[in-house]
């Protein structure tokens, strides 16, 4: 049985009407009054809310406090007002900026429907669209590596051959921007996958205890050793053994596994018995190593012995177009994780979180994005679901040198004002789109959230986001966001501008953005190319 349709109105007629127009797909849930809502929203599912918005429909409340009731009590369901034309100005002028789409009488019910229907199957459509991007791909038994930044393509091919043979695999990069997930997936891409993944966290543990964890001791080794203990090389067996920040790793331990990785070899602490390790290894670092070795605080042997594959993984700042494919991931995910059923995503949100520079990468991305589908309303992940510290540092335009040379040309229209759209008091701050300075020459759609995958079958596209041109409804004082703005672009005009700006925008950085050589590359004038940087906003 389809979800039904809550239908909030004291006008009897329309009610009559909407029936005949809609119950042969959707059963119809009449409500009249606010008090009456709970319990018809109890009654059975309600896929979406119709708000009959005319005069008799206020029942003596007053235009904020209706819709601020209102939009409490629906906590998903997308909800639609149907408006007439003796509509008090302040209860339209609140709608417009609460409900998902308004619709004037007489009502067009092909739109209506269209609105209401089932959404389509919105993983085979992104999963199209992302395959007519450059992009690489890594999948292993339970995670998977997607990225669309051209600088990471060559390090997946060979990250894929690397986890075929039995050699030390050095991983380097900023905290958070992704080593030990790497790390894992190398061991799933491995015949190893089978075996063990052991971690070791070297800069969590004090330097006197690092050689007992890694090597392990014998009973009576030392004070309170009341038994043996198997350390992590043993433990891993013929798997895989991580060890991160292994730059904090004091001389004397450095010098330990150099040997076991040279030989093998390695006796466990209070031991004079030889054990042999078969684990595979992985080890990590935050900071450079070779300027550790210039710096005298790491063994020159030691980093060619673990320089043999290595692998820089590029910080957040400087993967923009992976950004919206991690955002849309991460909500997908903790979607599920705490049964939270997402609709959309407005533009603002996301405009917000690629203009931010990410100190902490992905991990720090991970929890705002957690974060804000706990606090989203509605199923719409919206600017002020983010935390204040993030729309502070974008509204004041506080980027890091680094974010703001790898910030896309549309984010120049950005300046250092405060986000100042705010709903009617009684409705709760909720920014919406056009919340943030943008440019103003063009709009950019909600992005939907639609059939999403069950969680024991994702799809590897499943959490992609359609990359729509970096524009979006203007910032005007007192506007709201229009019903088109609010649509989905998935025709394919739309799909060939997102593919033509990317790949002109490529060719602008691989020539230093000089547009004769950029114009020649691609085969066309001067005059072309100038035109269609002015139409994807790219001057």
């Amino acid at each position: 049985m389809n979800p039904g349709i809550l239908v909030f109105t004291r006008d009897q007629d329309l009610l009559f009407e909407l029936g005949n127009q809609l119950e042969d797909k959707h059963p119809i849930v009449p409500c009249e009054t606010l008090d009456n809502l709970p319990e018809r929203l109890k009654s059975q599912p309600i896929g979406a809310v119709l708000v009959h918005l005319d005069r008799t429909t206020l029942n003596g409340y007053s235009p904020a406090r209706f819709i601020a009731e209102l939009d409490e009590a629906i906590e998903s369901a997308p909800m639609y007002g149907l408006m007439t034309a003796e509509c008090p100005p302040r209860l339209r002028k609140l709608a417009e900026k609460t409900v998902d789409d308004c619709l004037e009488f007489p009502l067009d019910y092909g739109r209506l429907r269209r609105l209401l229907s089932d959404p389509q199957d919105l993983d085979a459509e992104l999963a199209g669209f992302w395959n007519e991007m450059p992009h690489k791909e890594l999948h292993g038994r339970s995670r998977s590596l997607v990225t669309f930044t051209p600088e990471m393509f060559d390090m997946m091919d060979e990250i894929k051959v690397a986890a075929r043979h039995n050699v030390t695999v050095l991983l380097i990069g900023e905290t958070g921007c992704g080593k030990t997930f790497l790390a894992k997936l190398i061991h799933e891409l491995s015949d190893r996958r089978d075996d063990r993944l052991c971690t070791v966290a070297c800069g969590a543990l004090p330097p006197d205890l690092i050689e007992s964890e890694l090597f392990g001791y014998v009973k009576g080794a030392f004070t309170g050793a009341d038994r043996d203990r198997e350390g992590k090389f043993a433990a891993a067996g013929r798997g895989t053994l991580l060890l991160d920040e292994i730059d904090v790793l004091p001389p004397e331990q450095q010098a330990k596994l150099l040997r076991v990785i040279e030989t093998g070899e390695y006796e466990p602490v209070g031991s004079n018995e030889t054990q042999y390790s078969q684990a595979r290894l992985i080890v990590a670092s935050n900071y450079n190593l070779e300027e550790l070795v210039r710096a005298g605080s790491f063994r020159t042997d030691l980093y060619y012995r673990l320089n043999i594959l290595n692998f820089r993984l590029l910080a957040l700042r400087h993967r923009p177009w992976d950004i919206e494919y991690l955002v849309r991931k991460f909500a997908l995910e903790h979607s599920r994780t705490h049964g939270i059923q997402l609709r959309s995503i407005e533009p603002a949100f996301l405009e917000t979180l690629r203009a931010y520079h990410w100190p902490g990468n992905i991990r720090e991305m991970e929890n705002v994005v957690r974060r804000a589908v706990l606090y989203c309303h509605r199923g719409v992940l919206t600017v002020g679901d983010l935390p204040s510290s993030i729309r502070a540092a974008v509204g004041a335009g506080h980027m890091s040198p680094d974010a703001a040379m790898h910030d896309q040309a549309a984010h120049t229209a950005h300046e250092d004002r405060p986000i100042d759209a705010q709903l009617a008091a009684g409705t709760g701050p909720r920014v919406r789109v056009g919340s943030l300075p943008t440019q103003p020459h063009a709009m950019r759609p909600v992005l939907p959230m639609h059939g999403l995958p069950h969680a024991n079958h994702p799809s590897p596209f499943h959490s992609a986001a359609i990359h729509a041109p970096h524009a979006y409804e203007p910032a005007i004082a007192g506007a709201t966001a229009t019903a088109s703005a609010r649509l989905p672009q998935t025709s394919l005009e739309a799909r060939v501008d997102v593919l033509e700006r990317r790949i002109i925008e490529d060719c602008l950085q691989r020539n230093n953005h000089r547009r004769k050589e950029t114009a020649a590359e691609l085969g066309i004038s001067r005059v072309t190319l100038y035109n269609k940087m002015k139409k994807f906003g790219l001057m």
